[in-house]
């Protein structure tokens, strides 16, 4: 099937009157200015992303492996979107379990998954979605991965509940020279940012010295699912090699007054309980 024959003929009906302008193609790609694709055979459980993502993009999801530290309120979120997206390959780290407190803000919790490891849920999460994702489930620290994350992951996500491990992650990537697509959260408010290879976002975001409030935090379902669909789509630009305004800054959320701002590293005051 001509895709863009297909696209002319669907405007002509909407829109009859347009086939009177001058240059009648031009003016279609003018007034509406997606990109059409022109390869069939998409897998049909991925037809959806077609238009957002041409066919080569897609195969590259497909191919591409991304570890998710932490399984829980960021990481469960970002699992089912880059699964649901098309990502070939996730790798699940997290040694935790379901607890009944989850249960407000975290995708995988429910009361049959109370007391399981979050990294088996999720994997089993999904397998039930199409089946061409492969989830593998690692029910141990990430420090003790360090090496697994470091050769097959080409994107790793911040979904960690600790600084100390927020830190110890960070300066992972950094020496593994893996990008790391950063998130926090604290009621109405969170970030997102990414740590470039060799870079030390993380510890600009939190230096040492800085004192930081260790109670456990205020954490809405709301806030948790926005920053986390913020980080998915961050790795997503950085395995298609897309730009990002994030390279050099880290975004301020504000949900509460709507509020969305570009802050440059070095500067603003981060969230500081996850």
């Amino acid at each position: 099937m001509n895709y863009y024959a297909a696209g002319h003929r669907g405007v002509q009906r909407a829109f009859p009157e347009i086939k009177s302008l001058p240059g009648f193609p031009a003016a279609i790609s003018s007034l509406f200015p997606i990109r059409l694709c022109f390869m069939d055979n998409w897998p049909t459980y991925l037809v959806r992303n077609r238009g957002a993502l041409d066919r080569h993009e897609q195969q590259r999801l497909q191919q591409s492996v991304v570890a998710i530290v932490g399984c829980g309120g960021l990481g469960g979120f970002v699992i089912e979107e880059l699964a649901r997206i098309g990502v070939g390959d996730l790798l699940l780290v997290d040694p935790d379990r379901f607890e009944e407190s989850n249960l407000n803000r975290q995708l995988y919790s429910d009361r049959q998954c109370l007391g399981r490891r979050k990294a088996l849920v999720a994997a089993e999460r999904v397998r039930q979605i199409h089946g061409h994702c492969r989830a593998t489930a690692l029910t141990t620290d990430f420090r003790d991965q360090a090496d697994l994350l470091s050769s097959r992951a080409m994107v790793i996500v911040d979904g960690v509940d600790s600084l100390e491990a927020r830190k110890d992650l960070g300066r992972l990537c950094r020496r593994g020279g893996k990008p790391l697509v950063h998130g926090a959260v604290n009621g109405w408010y969170g970030q997102v940012a990414v740590q470039q290879p060799g870079r030390d976002l993380i510890g600009r975001l939190y230096p040492d010295g800085v004192v930081h409030w260790m109670e456990p935090p205020s954490v809405l379902a709301c806030t948790v699912a926005t920053v986390a669909s913020l980080q998915a789509a961050e790795v997503v630009k950085l395995l298609l090699g897309r730009d990002s305004a994030l390279r050099d800054n880290w975004l301020s959320v504000d949900l509460l007054h709507t509020e969305f701002t570009l802050v440059p590293v070095g500067f603003g005051t981060p969230v500081t309980i996850f």
